[in-house]
């Protein structure tokens, strides 16, 4: 493989982002890591419109972002008219943290002629630097060895993801309780969903054990599963406050950033919480990837994994006890 040299590098540069929040706060690391290489270029974040908020919240200084039109609601852009926007930008090369063909057949269309991706889904012969794909390497690690492998190695390590949050504009209230976001997911998180019998338990004990309010996150599709949970405690003067579907991505980061604690199934709430700094639980069942190659890097958190035996995999995650729960809450504030 020809090692790119960034001395022969003039023009932008173009990044194609992943489609989750989950796994575009894990291309972070890489794109510090190319920023570093590139201070002086313009460094392109090709995103869909629902990340686009998100992006805003890096630290990253030359980074630019382009709202990938494709997959807008109401007025879909083709792949061959977002190709003809692309090729104005005349980039020197692209990088792909998608691992679709679509993707590289958009660059190939563009006319880019460095275009750097996993020689996977039959698309090797449109990239001009193809990398072997190792399924085992932690996703952070699979998008920096992008950038680290195709320019001669010239990092050791990376640091982990990173979001700036912003003062909340209608501040939640200052008192001495802990302030505790809560993400349990609801049905449309199919076997990650943390059943809310089990999640009214963990409110109940934890409530026993500290002086706390909690905050429950989540969006509008998740909001009737949240007030149920939040109903099961209204008359037992447990302060729980809903605010599913009520924010907008920065003010959700925002608002995890200011919690003392967050609890949270895998998703994208949680690589939030970790990006912030803010001390996290995770709830592990099963999920879409395995659990090692999406954990956080991250020292102030705890994962709770599922010893369960159930061949069912919605009922995988309850194993995990309200109990367990509260014991890794209590470790992790004594921190």
């Amino acid at each position: 493989m020809k090692i790119i040299n960034p001395n022969h590098i003039t023009g932008p540069l173009l990044v194609v982002l992943p489609k989750f929040i989950g796994d575009v706060i894990n291309t972070l690391p890489a794109l510090e890591l190319l920023s570093k290489l590139y201070p002086e270029q313009h460094i392109y974040l090709l995103a869909r419109p629902h990340l686009i908020e998100l992006l805003q919240k890096t630290t990253i200084p030359n980074i630019k972002i382009i709202e990938d039109n494709r997959y807008k609601k109401g007025q879909k852009q083709s792949l061959w008219h977002l190709a003809s926007l692309l090729k104005g930008y005349r980039f020197s090369f692209a990088l792909l943290m998608r691992g679709s063909l679509r993707e590289a057949i958009l660059c190939k269309l563009t006319g880019i002629q460095h275009v750097i991706g996993y020689a996977q889904n039959l698309r090797s012969g449109f990239l001009s630097h193809a990398l072997k794909l190792n399924p085992c390497h932690h996703y952070i690690h699979r998008y920096c060895r992008l950038v680290n492998d195709t320019h001669g190695q010239p990092f050791d390590t990376y640091s982990a993801p990173k979001l700036r949050s912003s003062p909340l504009k209608s501040p939640l209230p200052d008192n001495s309780t802990l302030k505790i976001g809560l993400y349990f997911g609801g049905q449309n998180k199919g076997s990650r969903h943390y059943p809310k019998e089990l999640a009214q338990q963990v409110i109940t004990q934890l409530t026993k054990q500290l002086q706390c309010q909690f905050y429950v996150f989540g969006d509008q599709s998740e909001s009737q599963d949240n007030a149920c949970l939040q109903h099961a405690h209204y008359h037992h003067e447990i302060q729980v406050t809903d605010l599913s579907g009520k924010t907008t991505l920065p003010i959700l980061i925002d608002s995890i950033a200011v919690m003392d604690l967050m609890i949270s199934i895998d998703s994208g709430p949680m690589h939030m919480a970790c990006a912030v700094g803010t001390p996290c639980i995770a709830l592990i069942g099963f999920g879409t990837s395995p659990w090692s190659i999406v954990e956080p890097k991250n020292d102030n958190f705890i994962a709770i994994r599922n010893n369960s035996t159930s061949l069912i995999e919605s009922n995988i995650i309850t194993s995990i006890t309200p109990h367990s729960i509260v014991k890794a809450g209590q470790a992790l504030l004594k921190r």
